[in-house]
This record gives structure tokens, sequence and C-alpha cells, in this order.
């Protein structure tokens, strides 16, 4: 979930590997901020990116952001608290 009451980040790490790209997350960042994130399923394969925050919008919306694919990588699975 992040921490939406502190938003908005330069930047953000991620340290699991999250099953698809963390909306949530990506509106926390300012824009011009770098979120860094492996991405893919727990045994499968995951890679690692590199996401931009590109313009400000109340809403999320796939354009707003760059992405980038680094390298492949191998994390353990990120969880998820609650519904």
């Amino acid at each position: 979930k992040g921490l939406p009451d502190k938003a908005p980040f330069h930047a953000i790490h991620v340290g699991a590997a999250a099953d698809d790209f963390p909306h949530n997350l990506m509106m926390q960042l300012a824009v011009g901020g770098v979120m860094v994130i492996p991405v893919g399923p727990d045994g499968g394969i995951q890679n690692l990116y590199r996401v931009e925050k590109l313009r400000e919008s109340p809403t999320f919306h796939g354009e707003d952001f760059a992405i980038d694919r680094l390298l492949g990588v191998r994390y353990v699975p990120l969880v998820r608290i609650g519904p």
C-alpha cells in the first residue's frame, strides 16, 4: 500500500516481486520520480523494471508512466495484507 499520506516520493525501491505493477505505489511517485521494482510470479520469470512518473493525474493512467525492463531477476513474492 505504501505511505500515501507521506507521498509524493522521488524514489521507491520495492524489495520483493509483485505479480503486476502496483498502481497504488506508482501513484505515490512525484512527477519525475522513479520506482525500481521486480515483477513476475513466484518461481516464474521475473524482471526488474524502472518506472518513471511523467505527469500528474488524479486517477491512474498507464500513459502517465514510462516503464523500462532492466534485467531478469529472482525475488521473493511481495506480501499482500488484507483484501
